[in-house]
């Protein structure tokens, strides 16, 4: 069984928003044994959608397709799929009229007319339920091919995915299992030395390197024949992996530095503090994205005035005088700093010229500051990084919580 994966909606069309669901997709379809060969994406437009399903249904037997399902005039893809059929007339499915209607009272808001339209339903269709948000799925049969339609918010796809339709595909034989291991420090030229027989063409599983803001993801593709077989298959080369490329390794799969730091904090009982100047808050939020924080993560302070760094955080005048706020020692200070002000077991700062001005013959764009304090002393180092703007200040907020990770699993700051 192949299959056709359709992401509906202008924002992705544009570029405005990036299309993560059919690459989630398309790994949990080849752990099934059911390759994706095609991605498409297409705007809000009820022809143009009618078009696509009707063509991708007519080359495979299964069409995945997620968005427009919403209340609002630009989501038409009920009414794409309802076209495609035949020109079909929309039906009010009383059972997803109810569930909206009991989501709503839960949340204690008021149900407005305009999600009514959430439970029509193409006549010949079926609605699929959705306990993660208020917009039904669908499932049709087009020409011989399996329809499935999912919101677009991922988290009501994902959950629609593994509860209502995941169970419905079983898993085919020739499974092709995905699997990712995340390295942070070296290039991916280096990376590729060291995991160079693995990565020869022809073998099984496969290995293969992505980039992106500094982190080189491997990734390891298993065929097999039983699902089983392939996670031992996988499992073997990540062990291979893992050894080899040692404290390089970050996470794995889903996992993220954030989710990373924020498990090694938990499961030591410890709590974190920020200081931060060139990244602007950026490290605290990508620790707050996780969720559950609240439990390590104290605060920090944005000190990207000298005054702030002496006023909050203690930073000695002198100190900014002689070194500069750009220095090894100012870091050092901040770090030490926002520890002691906020009591927290961990402190870590960042401090450097993000550009694009700024920069100067001994202290260009890119020249970052990082330092980390803990039980056990302050730790600092130097990174020059290059780039927008943008990139250099995450690259920086990746490379201060990749010191801490390393600080957390040897219990110190050298």
């Amino acid at each position: 069984m192949n299959a056709i994966i359709i992401s509906i909606g202008d924002e992705l069309a544009n570029g405005q928003t990036v299309d993560t669901n059919s690459a989630y997709l398309s790994r949990e379809l080849a752990a099934r044994g059911i390759p994706a060969v095609m991605h498409i994406t297409v705007g809000d437009d009820q022809a143009a959608i009618a078009r696509v399903l009707t063509d991708a249904a007519r080359q495979v037997p299964l069409v995945i397709v997620t968005g427009g399902l919403g209340p609002t005039a630009d989501d038409l893809t009920r009414q794409g799929l309802a076209q495609a059929m035949g020109n079909v007339a929309l039906r009010l499915d009383e059972p997803s009229l109810a569930a909206i209607a009991e989501r709503f009272r839960r949340m204690n808001r008021v149900m407005v007319d305009a999600n009514r339209v959430q439970a029509l339903v193409p006549v010949g269709a079926d609605a699929l339920p959705n306990e993660a948000g208020t917009a039904p799925g669908l499932h049709a049969r087009l020409g011989g091919a399996d329809v499935y339609v999912m919101p677009g918010v991922p988290g009501e796809m994902r959950w629609m995915f593994h509860h209502v339709i995941a169970p419905r595909l079983g898993v085919c034989e020739g499974v092709r299992l995905h699997r990712i291991l995340h390295t942070f420090g070296e290039g991916e030229s280096n990376i590729g030395v060291l995991i160079e027989d693995l990565m020869r063409r022809g073998n099984n599983p496969t290995v293969g390197t992505t980039v992106a803001a500094g982190l080189v993801s491997v990734r390891v593709v298993t065929c097999s024949d039983t699902l089983e077989h392939a996670r031992d298959e996988s499992e073997c080369v990540m062990c291979e992996l893992r050894r080899r490329l040692g404290d390089l390794v970050v996470g794995e799969d889903d996992q993220t530095l954030a989710t990373v730091v924020g498990r090694l904090l938990r499961d030591a009982g410890q709590t974190l503090a920020t200081a931060e100047s060139c990244t602007g808050g950026l490290m605290g939020e990508l620790i707050t994205s996780v969720s559950g924080s609240s439990a390590y993560y104290l605060g920090g302070v944005v000190s990207y005035a000298n005054a702030v760094k002496e006023s909050l955080l203690g930073v000695e005048t002198a100190t900014l005088i002689e070194h500069g706020a750009v220095s090894e020692a100012t870091a050092r200070a901040m770090a030490d700093g926002v520890r002691r002000r906020l009591g927290s077991d961990w402190g870590v700062s960042i401090t450097g010229i993000a550009g694009p001005g700024g920069g100067t013959a001994t202290k260009p764009v890119g020249l970052v500051w990082l330092a980390v304090s803990g039980p056990n002393g302050v730790g600092a180092w130097k990174l020059n990084t290059h780039g927008p703007r943008d990139l250099i200040r995450l690259r920086a907020a990746l490379a201060a919580m990749n010191y801490l990770r390393l600080a957390l699993q040897h219990r110190g700051c050298g």
